[in-house]
This record gives structure tokens, sequence and C-alpha cells, in this order.
């Protein structure tokens, strides 16, 4: 046992003190939260995603949509949350990476000329999975543990486990960012999304006055729940890191209908034969 965490029942509990959001028709999580309540209509918008300001000049420039989608979401986590980015150890999740980095890659690599086949530094160092993580400790000169991971459409709920994981070992806050771009032709013809999707949370093992919510996580061979509304399912479907929706739309649920008192349970896509349960209090 550590950091006060009791790992020997066969579920784990966390609670979630803030959360940040950038998807189509969703740009940000005050928003997000009336629409998926049902207090506020759904409509699909596309959007832009914006520059990152906390990075130094010279990274700034060199960062793609992937990394500025992640820092995004992460800096509304940690500044809903009223938490020094610099005290926070993070997870970071995706299912796919810098697609745009990767087929820009490729390309070169395809070239018939050899000595066309060059590959810069900066390309190279962009294609690394835990890049996000990189840039992130860079903006907030965060020297604390970093993980990164990748489980296909599961790594959502993959990251989700592993962040409550490290909540509870250290009895600290911890960042889970997962975020997933869509690929550009011809990659997007071998893994379809349709759209830019990023979601960030601040969870530790302890609540405080702010939380929204108690989540307890544990393995389940239930189908995954699929959300009601139509529009809503077409997004979950649409992107990895949009797997988390039904979660979110409990949150939501709770946070604005004052359903506390009322557990919501949910499925939540993981690895195969397995759904991640996650009971929301």
């Amino acid at each position: 046992m550590n950091g006060g965490a009791d790992f020997s029942q066969d579920r784990l509990q966390c609670h979630v003190l803030s959360i940040g959001l950038l998807g189509p028709g969703l740009p940000n999580w005050n928003v997000a939260q009336s629409i998926l309540s049902g207090e506020q209509k759904y409509q699909w918008a596309d959007f832009e995603i914006p520059a990152v300001t906390c990075l130094p000049p010279t990274e700034r420039r060199r960062v793609g949509k992937m990394v500025r989608l992640a820092l995004t979401v992460g800096n509304a986590a940690v500044q809903a949350a009223a938490i020094d980015a610099h005290q926070l150890a993070t997870v970071f999740t995706s299912s796919s990476g810098d697609g745009d980095n990767c087929d820009a890659i490729f390309t070169t690599l395809a070239h018939t000329e050899k000595s066309e086949r060059f590959i810069s530094p900066t390309r190279f160092h962009n294609s690394v999975h835990n890049a996000p993580a990189g840039y992130w400790s860079i903006a907030n000169q965060c020297a604390l543990p970093s993980t990164s991971l990748c489980a296909y459409d599961a790594s959502f709920a993959v990251g989700l486990m592993e962040a409550c994981s490290q909540a509870l070992w250290t009895g600290e806050s911890i960042l889970l960012i997962s975020s997933d771009v869509m690929y550009p032709y011809p990659l997007s013809d071998v893994r379809p999304m349709s759209s830019n999707f990023a979601v960030a949370m601040v969870l530790n093992a302890a609540a405080n006055d702010a939380a929204l919510a108690k989540l307890t996580l544990r393995y389940a061979t239930e189908l995954e729940t699929r959300m009601e509304m139509r529009e809503f399912d077409e997004l979950r479907l649409s992107n990895p890191s949009a797997r988390c929706l039904p979660l979110l739309q409990v949150i939501a649920r709770n946070a604005l209908h004052s359903y506390r008192a009322v557990p919501r349970q949910i499925h939540l896509e993981y690895v195969e034969p397995l759904t991640l349960e996650v009971v929301v209090d």
C-alpha cells in the first residue's frame, strides 16, 4: 500500500477534479455540460485547433495538430482545477499519434531517388508516440513522471485505468490527456476518423470541494455503452478519444441536475473481450 491506496479490491476509485474538452460542436467543457445533459441542442461544427502559446517560439513552430490539440485540453483541465501543471504527473493516451507527420515520413521514404530520402531530425522526433508528453514537459517545465499509451480504440479507457492506478499509488493528482487527430489521405483509407477530438481530466484519489464525480472502475464483460441520441453516438464512434462521451454525459448530468445520490453505471470500450465498467457517483 502506498499513498493511502488500497489495491486489495478488484476495483479502483478516483475523483475527477476537472475536465478539458475540445471536439466538433463541443468547444469546451462548460458548453459540453449543457449539451450532454440535454439543456442545449447539439450541432456538429468543425473547429480549428488553436495555437499553443505556452511553448517557447522555437518549439511552437515545430508542433503539429496532435501536440496543439493535446496541450489545449490539458491546459484547460489544469486551469479549471487551479493546480500548477509543474506539480502534475501525466498520462497521455492516443490510438494513432501524429498522422500528418507519419504521412510526410512515409512519402519521403517512398521517394524513388535515394538522395531524396532524407528525414529531418525535427520530423523524426515529432513522430514518436510520446512527443505530446515531451512538449507538455517543456511548456510547463515539468520533470515529473509521464506515461504515453496506445491501445487502438480502447486508448481512452486504458489511459483512465492507468491514471487512476497512479493517483491511488502516489496519493497525488495526475493529469490524463486523450487525443486523436484525423489521418490524411491515403492513411485515412486504412484508419478513417471523421473528426479531431481530445479530452483531459485531473484525477485524484481524494475529493475536494470542486470535484465533479467519483469514479469506481473495474473490468467487466458487458457490452460497451451506446448513447441514446444518434448524433452523440456517431460522435462517439467518429474518434477513439470520443469513446469517453458516455462517461462525460453521466458526469454532466450529475453536475447540472444533482443526480449525485443515484450512481450511474456505464461500460467503456476496452481490450477485448473486456469492457471497463465505470460507476459515477
